[in-house]
């Protein structure tokens, strides 16, 4: 049986559609993902939005210190930066920009320190003017809650009353700027970002984990070629094994366990490129996805004993039927890009029992799973599901491949 396992092996890895597809294919996929997405985040992150200030007395005056303070916190060069502020003499200047398409908006500053914007009446409601808006109108709130927290310490007697000239300068000379402009900064609140996912979410690893489903799936061409080298009415080589001193049996049993060697090795070796070539993100949890791609090359090989032992139809036809079954199964798992994805999303959610039968889709889920839940059980389950339906494609590889006799070979 050693004999027998190690020639199964060298004769499953000799075949060249095996070599192309379920060895080559898979890296050179993720490799092609690698370069697709690599600085996928800098290349949609979203630019400063342009917009032009009217620097008059208004806006150097005293009043308007906390508005300038406030500015120049948003448009300082960083990952943060919000806005690209330009200062121009008047709103002429202002206006030209604007027009021009070089600037979203015009922003004026009026006798209370007061900011407010001119958009082109060519383009309005734009998502940079949206942007400049937000920001300016975050500023009026937080403005106004401090001028009555003030007042309100000063003792004036009507909070509703529009403050007096010196109320304003003696509002605008406290020491809280600072304060202030970071209390804008922060949204007014004290916050930190919370991820509810064991890592950093990302839209590219998704592809990664589709990629190894549509792999686990190729690989079913293995276990097609080693059930029809030991069937004798589908190849030579079957027909003589089935006169040799070794029983169907043990040939079927040695057969299936080189299948399974054989793809787990492929399927190991492409998450060993992925995570320590390509750093793809499995989570942290490297032992554990060995163990969901176990459970991908049990069910890739049990799909392909059932193809294998289909009746009537040439290897060639199994290989084909089955790279037809890969694609469309892959199709499901949003392997073919952002489109495919959103259709694996909304299945999943309308049609979860599609989902669930699909294996491809089960094996991208394994390592979703993995990589983003605190709880290992959606782990497992998903685990058991591919261990499920590895029993049930070999229990109906059994029911076609038990005894046969035939007329002639």
């Amino acid at each position: 049986m050693k004999a027998l396992f190690f020639h199964t092996v060298r004769m499953l890895v000799r075949q060249r559609d095996v070599l192309v597809w379920v060895i080559a294919f898979p890296l050179v996929l993720a490799t092609l993902f690698h370069v697709m997405f690599a600085n996928f985040d800098e290349y949609y992150r979203a630019d400063p939005v342009s917009c032009a200030v009217v620097a008059d007395e208004n806006y150097h005056a005293t009043r308007a210190t906390f508005f300038r303070e406030m500015l120049a916190q948003v448009s300082a060069e960083g990952d943060d930066q919000l806005l690209d502020v330009r200062e121009v003499a008047n709103a002429d200047a202002a206006r030209d920009l604007v027009l021009s398409g070089d600037a979203a908006a015009a922003i004026t500053v009026d006798g209370e320190g007061l900011p407010s914007m001119d958009v082109s009446p060519l383009a309005s409601d734009t998502l940079d003017q949206s942007i400049v808006r937000a920001v300016l109108d975050r500023y009026r709130q937080l403005y106004a809650e401090m001028k009555q927290v003030f007042l309100a310490q000063a003792g004036a007697a009507d909070l509703q009353a529009p403050p007096t000239d010196a109320q304003l300068e003696a509002f605008a000379q406290t020491p809280g700027a600072d304060q202030a402009v970071q209390a804008f900064m922060a949204d007014a609140v004290g916050t930190q970002q919370v991820d509810v996912l064991r890592v950093a979410s990302s839209g590219t690893v998704r592809y990664y984990y589709a990629l190894m489903g549509f792999a686990a799936l190729m690989s079913i061409t293995v276990a097609i070629h080693s059930v029809s080298a030991v069937r004798a009415n589908t190849s030579a080589v079957g027909a003589r094994r089935q006169v040799s001193g070794a029983s169907t049996t043990c040939q079927l049993a040695v057969s299936m366990a080189a299948s399974f060697a054989v793809v787990f090795a492929c399927l190991l070796l492409a998450f060993a490129y992925m995570r320590l070539v390509l750093g793809v993100e499995f989570g942290g949890r490297d032992g554990l996805a060995v163990v969901a791609i176990a459970a991908c090359a049990l069910m890739s090989v049990g799909f392909g004993a059932v193809l294998g032992a289909l009746p009537g139809i040439p290897v060639a036809g199994k290989v084909g039927l089955a790279t037809g079954v890969t694609c469309l199964c892959a199709l499901f798992a949003g392997l073919y890009g952002e489109p495919a994805m959103q259709l694996a999303d909304q299945i999943s959610q309308t049609a979860p029992w599609a989902a669930l039968i699909n294996p491809a889709a089960q094996a991208a889920n394994a390592f979703y799973d993995l990589t983003y839940y605190d709880s290992l059980m959606p782990f497992f389950s998903t685990v058991g599901v591919l261990v499920a339906m590895a029993a049930a494609f070999f229990v109906a590889a059994a029911l076609l491949m038990r005894g046969h006799n035939y007329e002639r070979l």
